[in-house]
């Protein structure tokens, strides 16, 4: 059978390259149509399908809470109704909590805006990140408000701001003009829990600063909903178990605090289909699907144009059919060997499309967005096996669409 395939393809390459125009002009229609599905895919790859950088990212799920007969909107958890989560959810997985905000820090004489993450104390425990200098936040810096903060940075921050210096390990700054201390960076594959954002800084819960931006104690208060949870299902909970029991866990909750937790329902979603933020029914997948549909048509249209100048040479390839089944071939030895010929029209027009796509595409585009905007944006757009994967796919599937029917045209007795 190898032999036989090695046999069709070098037949299938001599028989195109005897017609250079027509291979040309072929393969430059399908790399168009196979080079827009790139592009399109890597896009929809980008937000929704690349997972988060850390240990078995299929584990991760994100808790959004919304209100029954009211806003549409899904809201934040408050730091109470967290800790009840946190301790009755033990059996599905841990949970763990940031809030964003936007602070001020200052050193070297040099004051800056960032986007930062007051986060929880097991949150980069949970989450499997490692340091790339120094430490991450503990979980015994999850107490009480008023000590002075220790501030973890972003890698890319780190960069910028401090040029990758190592000494800025315990350094001193200031964070809304409160003193800091810095005391590690995580590493560089992680951007944060916040979609297409780029945390800048990470400070623990317990930070002074944190109460004091809101008008009441955050840690009393059920009303204050500022807090973003996710959660590490346990190996061999699904997101179904988990839901069923986060449901348990939130009818308790209503009866216990009927002012504040009543009418409130609790999705569980996996994390990837959570951006940009978690919902029932997530549009940005919905759109990102008419993209795909849009893309496939169009790469239809380009095979069924290709398919009809194949089509055409079939009729005159049907003496040369004719006269290989006198010799002893088969039909559907001939029809194999046409569709070889495609399949390998239909890949020169995906390595091609590929090359185009990759041309194309703008890849990490977080400095163009950051250029007309103040949030450090992240988008990742750059090619991956996913991609490669999607457009080989692409192209096997063309090439055995574009050649099926001249193949049984030109195999006909």
């Amino acid at each position: 059978m190898m032999r036989t395939l090695l046999q069709d393809i070098r037949y299938g390459w001599r028989m195109l390259s005897k017609t250079p125009g027509l291979t040309a002009v072929v393969a430059i229609t399908l790399a168009l149509g196979i080079g827009a599905n790139a592009l399109i895919f890597s896009f929809v790859n980008g937000f929704l399908l690349r997972p988060m950088p850390v240990p078995h990212p299929e584990q991760i799920a994100v808790l959004g809470a919304q209100q029954q007969g009211g806003s549409q909107f899904l809201l934040s958890f408050s730091y109470p109704e967290f800790e009840d989560f946190r301790k009755q959810a033990g059996s599905i997985g841990d949970l763990f909590g940031y809030a964003i905000v936007l602070p001020g820090l200052s050193a070297d004489g040099r004051a800056d805006q960032l986007l930062a993450s007051y986060v929880t104390g097991n949150y980069f425990t949970v989450l499997g990140v490692k340091p790339a200098l120094g430490r991450l936040i503990l979980d015994s810096e999850e107490g009480q408000p008023g000590e002075q903060p220790v501030i973890v940075l972003g890698y890319s921050y780190w960069q910028k701001r401090f040029g990758g210096n190592p000494g800025v390990i315990g350094k001193q700054v200031r964070v809304n003009g409160k003193a800091a201390t810095i005391v590690g960076v995580v590493s560089k594959e992680f951007m944060g829990t916040l979609p297409l954002t780029e945390t800048e800084m990470y400070m623990p819960m317990s930070s002074g600063m944190l109460f004091e931006q809101a008008t009441t104690n955050p840690t009393t208060d059920r009303t204050a909903r500022m807090l973003s949870v996710m959660a590490r299902l346990k190996p061999g909970v699904s997101f179904s178990q988990a839901q069923a029991s986060v449901n348990v866990i939130a009818a308790r909750l209503a009866k216990q605090y009927p002012s504040t937790d009543a009418n409130i329902t609790v999705g569980v979603y996996r994390e990837q289909m959570a951006r940009p933020r978690p919902m029932a029914n997530n549009i940005v997948a919905v759109i990102a699907s008419f993209f795909l549909i849009l893309g496939a048509l169009l790469l239809l249209l380009a095979s069924m144009n290709v398919a009809n100048v194949l089509l055409a040479r079939a009729t005159v390839r049907q003496r040369e059919m004719g006269l290989r089944a006198a010799l002893g071939a088969s039909r559907s030895r001939l029809i194999r060997q046409m569709l070889t010929e495609t399949i390998l029209l239909g890949l020169l027009g995906g390595v091609l499309g590929v090359v185009l796509g990759e041309w194309l595409n703008p890849g990490d585009v977080s400095k163009i967005a950051q250029s007309s905007a103040s949030l450090p944006i992240r988008l990742d757009y750059s090619f991956d096996w996913h991609v490669f994967a999607y457009s080989f796919a692409a192209a096997l599937f063309t090439g055995i669409f574009i050649g099926l029917w001249p193949a049984l045209r030109a195999s006909q007795g």
